[in-house]
């Protein structure tokens, strides 16, 4: 039995499986549907911003979501705007997005710290979390920038995009609707011992995973967190066809001023063929920077190294 069929046969003892003849309630669509008509499990960032008093306050964000993946890395974040988060940015404090791990502990402090109309020192009185100042020399002293948590094992720094604008026509109040914003990633901070794992892929971390926020007929009215099982790798097939010839005859095609040679083209046979054009214009755009006419292993491998530490 492969690896897969063994967690598909255990995870089907854990809890029941959809009934492919079961039919559907339509349910519509309402005030934070993803929560009261759905399940939509999400991970979530504990993000630090600064007030008008120069104290760092933290707020617990599900919707924060990847946004700008190549150019300039950017996490979109929806957060409502009377939150401490959205005032804080609006007054130009800039933003650290953290990731911890799963503490059953931490969770009804992380509760707290979501209730909205508590003043940001009240809130963070009694949390369990260490608070310092970033080791990034660009950020360390700036008073814009809040302060860390210690506990986390990831963290982004951001800065807000000023050009980013979605202001979707409301009926609601502003105050109590949502605000939109692009947070552009500056430095990821990985802790030495996750970094190892990231290069290794060998041990994932556990992450808590919010449900978000629920109320029932009795008027009980909870957020629901789990953990995960352990991450395990599903192979990519490489694409029938995909061989370095055929790379090799495309990308010679694409400049007559930069050529490839067939090593180079053995490197990229695990690039989709969707992405390929994109990578290969990307090659060509660093050859023509560094004079290059030949692309050829060795300069693909520095390339590649180049893109890494980017």
């Amino acid at each position: 039995m492969s690896i897969l069929n063994l967690f598909s046969l255990f995870d089907g003892l854990r809890r029941p499986a959809s009934n492919r003849e079961e039919g559907y309630q339509r349910l519509h669509p309402k005030d934070n549907f993803y929560q009261s008509t759905s399940f939509f499990p999400m991970p979530f960032a504990m993000i630090t911003t600064v007030n008008e008093n120069g104290f760092t306050s933290i707020g617990p964000h599900s919707l924060t979501f990847p946004f700008d993946l190549i150019e300039e890395p950017s996490m979109m974040l929806i957060s409502r705007a009377g939150s401490n988060t959205s005032q804080n940015l609006k007054r130009g404090s800039k933003a650290a997005l953290h990731f911890i791990e799963f503490r059953k502990d931490w969770l009804k402090p992380i509760v707290n710290l979501g209730y909205p109309g508590i003043e940001p020192e009240e809130k963070m009185k009694d949390i369990p979390f260490a608070m310092g100042k970033t080791p990034s020399p660009e950020y360390a002293d700036d008073p814009e920038f809040p302060l860390i948590m210690k506990d986390a094992f990831q963290i982004y720094e951001c800065e807000i995009n000023g050009e980013f604008k979605w202001q979707p026509p409301r009926e609601t109040d502003p105050i109590a609707s949502e605000n939109f914003w692009c947070l552009r990633v500056k430095n990821v901070l990985l802790k030495d011992t996750y970094h190892k794992r990231l290069v290794e892929q060998k041990e994932f971390p556990n992450i808590p995973i919010s449900y978000g926020f629920r109320h029932n007929d009795s008027g009980a009215r909870r957020f629901f967190f789990c953990s995960h099982n352990k991450p395990f790798p599903v192979p990519i097939p490489t694409p029938k066809g995909l061989e370095h010839n055929q790379i090799y005859y495309s990308a010679n095609k694409m400049d007559p001023e930069v050529r490839f040679d067939e090593e180079a083209c053995k490197l990229l046979v695990d690039v989709p063929k969707t992405f390929l054009k994109v990578a290969l214009k990307g090659i060509i755009a660093e050859a023509k920077k560094s004079d290059v006419k030949m692309v050829d292993a060795e300069f693909m491998k520095a390339f590649n190294e180049r893109r890494k530490a980017r």
